[in-house]
């Protein structure tokens, strides 16, 4: 029983935390996140050292929910001796319903409270670094070490962008609850945005060891899928973001070989995909039609539908996919999505015109900073047989990538195109 304590709790941190936080933080009221989130660490860390002595209760998540009400109430009381008591103050908005998570009705809940702590921690009063900080550290239960990583920033500058967003939230008073009417629209934008940064984090790390981030993968994934399937968010772009996440997350399997170097699309076994991701995929793919506006996510998500239909690179249909990126440019203009263009355009029409395509982003101050334009490029001159050239643009790739970071395979992966080049 004792060694199995450990394991559990740290499961239940990935998974409980959360939500956890978000009901607390919501009933404590706004400016109180950083107490909720004192709180469960603190019945976190009960669980720890009482569960190997009296055994794991038959509902650990329970458990885990009475603990921290528990110490909240005693907070209050506490304080009640030292401040003015307000409504929001009263041990009885702390109800202990005895309900189990596995309750339809408080399973519910808890996910109304997490959705409103995503819409808290993503509100526009924050800048997008300290939501995407934020939501990792309050939602999905990252520390700042491990977010510090994953975005190559100094953990001293997590810890200072996470208190200064908790303090913004506070002085604005932001509710810790799904925005509704007129409000939702822009909120929503704001938090699928967010999703959006941290998922393509997950499937391509900016640097170290792993290519592939799984616990960012599936923390984009599921709440993406929540934001979908919540009868208030599940609007069409949320549906279409969770179907872009689940269309894209289906290729991971097949993404690196087994001694862990990048297969790119064009080269992967399509039969290692995962099926039940693209089939949910596409269920959220046709709910997403049902708005009359096109956003970039819906155009996102239906270029990634032509490639999970298409089974194998010859047979995609690269007209429709150019279609695709040509609308893309108008709702979501921008040097990557004109990168993007430009692969589509080579595949229909020859690496002329890919090159071609890619002539407007010399000199971008964004791209200087992207190995991936010196790739593409290379790719295009060496399907011209244009060697030599593709060479210097792949030594020009890798330049790029160790003043900026990239990530180990990818770099691995790079290094061998070189030198198969130079030969």
């Amino acid at each position: 029983m004792t060694s199995d304590a450990g394991p559990l709790v740290e499961g239940l941190f990935r998974t409980e935390a959360g939500r956890l936080t978000a009901r607390l933080a919501r009933l404590l009221g706004p400016g109180r996140l950083e107490e909720a989130e004192e709180i469960v660490q603190s019945a976190l860390t009960k669980a720890l050292h009482t569960w190997p002595r009296t055994g794991i209760p038959d509902n650990p998540a329970g458990w885990l929910w009475r603990a921290a009400r528990n110490e909240a109430v005693d907070g209050l009381r506490r304080r009640r001796f030292t401040a003015p008591v307000t409504p929001d103050d009263l041990a009885d908005s702390l109800p202990d319903d005895g309900v189990p998570p596995a309750n339809p009705r408080f399973a519910a809940e808890l996910a109304d409270e997490k959705l409103g702590l995503i819409f808290a921690c993503c509100h526009p009063v924050l800048p997008v670094e300290a939501r995407v900080a934020l939501t990792l550290q309050a939602v999905c239960g990252l520390g700042t070490g491990q977010i510090a990583r994953a975005f190559l920033v100094p953990e001293p500058t997590v810890g200072q962008r996470i208190t200064r967003a908790k303090a913004k939230l506070a002085d604005a008073r932001v509710p810790f609850a799904i925005p509704a009417g007129a409000d939702l629209p822009e909120r929503l934008e704001a938090v699928l945005g967010t999703l959006y940064l941290l998922f393509n984090e997950g499937v391509g790390s900016s640097d170290g060891a792993e290519m592939i981030r799984a616990d960012l993968v599936s923390d984009a994934l599921h709440l993406a899928r929540q934001l979908a399937d919540h009868p208030v968010t599940g609007r069409p772009e949320a549906e279409a973001m969770a179907a872009l996440t689940c269309l894209t997350a289906a290729r991971l399997p097949a993404r690196q070989d087994a001694d862990g170097l990048p297969v790119l699309l064009a080269d992967q076994d399509r039969g290692h995909w995962h099926q039940g991701l693209i089939a949910a995929g596409f269920r959220h793919l046709k709910a997403s039609m049902a708005g009359g506006r096109e956003t970039r996510w819906h155009l996102e998500a239906a270029i990634a539908a032509a490639h999970a239909m298409a089974p194998d690179w010859r047979a995609t249909d690269w007209v429709h996919i150019a279609t695709l990126y040509e609308r893309l440019m108008v709702v979501s203009p921008g040097p990557v999505t004109l990168l993007n263009r430009a692969v589509a355009l080579a595949e229909r029409d020859g690496p002329v015109a890919g090159l071609v395509a890619l002539a407007p982003l010399e000199g971008d101050a964004l791209i200087a900073r992207y190995p991936l334009f010196a790739v593409t490029k290379a790719s295009f001159l060496e399907r011209l047989g244009e060697r030599e050239l593709a060479v210097e643009q792949l030594r020009q790739a890798i330049d790029i990538a160790d003043r900026v970071g990239i990530n180990q395979p990818d770099r691995r992966l790079l290094m061998l195109r070189l030198d198969r080049l130079s030969e």
